[in-house]
């Protein structure tokens, strides 16, 4: 497998987004070709389609997000001519709540999605919609990239975030290329449940399957004490000199995760290097 189809979303005409000039290097490195979604954003109200909006107002408020979108395209295609990689540039408009909803299309067929750190200081709200649009409704792997790092997507140490679950086998999976490329790959394991399948050998079966893939790894199998899982997962990256981390995203709903926070978004929050994820 390869990623032949790169996605990258925007909503900022600022070009200055690492997010950017990583998925035009992947596209590059893949001779895969890079989808850039412009994307439009009308803040004026939740829906185009609520009930009493009038017509006029939806019409005005749909064009200003059509210019949006457009200013973006604008900023963004200069960029892109700079770069070696295949390229398409389209625009789209959504309402300021829907942004997730509006990228499905694109990354359904999208063999990965390569977006900023949603969770930091300056980002703006619609990116984590987007990232949680592509991850759940779009079943899209996505490169999420924190300001000021390179992911290079070329890695020499990658540690895997293993919990057993469908989407951390998922992400796996989907980040293969990847990893086999990788000279140290560390499976972390941070209190492991004591009825999982794989108790008696907590990571065995996963590195046994990538082994047959011609990857070498080692398991680490760490107690959170008293830490939060992600604080400590951060920990072991700086300690092993990765540069990437793999991991299955949003184990529970959106809905619980936005109310009690979550290994996703404090994982995403803590992290200083480029995350792959999947759900």
């Amino acid at each position: 497998m390869s990623y032949k189809t790169i996605l990258t979303v925007l909503t900022s005409a600022d070009t200055k987004s690492s997010a950017l000039s990583e998925a035009a290097a992947l596209a590059c490195a893949q001779d895969g070709h890079l989808e850039v979604l412009c994307l439009g954003l009308d803040q004026s109200h939740g829906s185009y389609y609520e009930l009493g909006t009038n017509p006029a107002v939806m019409q005005a408020a749909i064009e200003h997000a059509q210019n949006r979108a457009q200013e973006v395209r604008d900023a963004v295609v200069p960029e892109l001519k700079k770069t070696d990689a295949r390229w398409d540039a389209h625009t789209a408009v959504a309402a300021g709540n829907d942004a997730g909803h509006a990228v499905v299309a694109s990354g359904r067929f999208a063999d990965i999605a390569v977006l900023p750190l949603p969770y930091h200081d300056g980002a703006r709200p619609e990116e984590s919609a987007v990232l949680e649009g592509l991850l759940i409704q779009a079943g899209c792997p996505v490169l999420v990239v924190p300001p000021g790092t390179s992911a290079g997507m070329t890695p020499e140490r990658v540690v895997i975030g293993w919990n057993e679950s469908p989407e951390a086998l998922r992400a796996v999976r989907a980040a293969l290329p990847v990893i086999k490329q990788a000279k140290e790959v560390h499976i972390a394991i941070i209190d492991p449940p004591g009825h999982a399948p794989d108790r008696s050998d907590p990571g065995g079966s996963l590195a046994v399957w990538l082994s047959r893939h011609g990857v070498n790894c080692d398991i680490q199998v760490m107690s959170a004490s008293g830490e939060r899982v992600s604080a400590k997962m951060a920990r072991h990256i700086t300690e092993t000199g990765s540069e990437l981390l793999v991991m299955g995203g949003y184990g529970h709903s959106r809905f619980r995760e936005a109310l009690l926070g979550g290994a996703t978004r404090d994982t995403l929050a803590d992290s200083k290097v480029p995350v792959l994820m999947m759900h």
